[in-house]
């Protein structure tokens, strides 16, 4: 199975805020370690890591910049970096969405499911998408 992992679930995982949420993202992070499952991730959630940890929540740069060294460890992570601006653009308008999740539904690969905790990414027709509790129950 192949996933590409939103930014809420890293968030999720490494500020350990909400356990529940937590404990669904430490169990699929097992079957990643695990090499049950292939990883993605791209530059724009790694972005947005950055930014929550380092803006939102205050965190010293010096331990947001372990956390992504940690996210780039991830055993067979991919990491993508192109996407569709242009197409990103006319998602934005008509689904009015933020810009920064339509460029980033433009970057998941055929036949990967998305896992994220944001309901937005629902409205995308082309995306199936799911919290890490649906994709662990087995």
């Amino acid at each position: 199975m192949k996933i590409f992992i939103d930014s809420n679930i890293w968030l999720r995982f490494f500020l350990a805020d909400e356990e529940k949420s937590f404990k669904a993202c430490q169990k699929l992070f097992q079957l990643v370690e695990a090499g049950k499952i292939k990883p993605y991730t791209s530059t724009l959630v790694l972005l947005e890591v950055y930014y929550v940890l380092n803006s939102v929540y205050k965190i010293v740069s010096t331990s947001v910049f372990q956390d992504l060294k940690d996210i780039l460890a991830t055993r067979n992570l991919t990491l993508v970096e192109k996407t569709d601006f242009v197409k990103s653009l006319d998602l934005c308008k008509a689904l009015k969405i933020k810009l920064a999740d339509c460029l980033i539904s433009c970057q998941i690969p055929e036949n990967t499911f998305l896992v994220t905790y944001d309901k937005d990414f629902k409205k995308f027709k082309n995306l199936k998408v799911k919290r890490p509790e649906e994709l662990t129950k087995n």
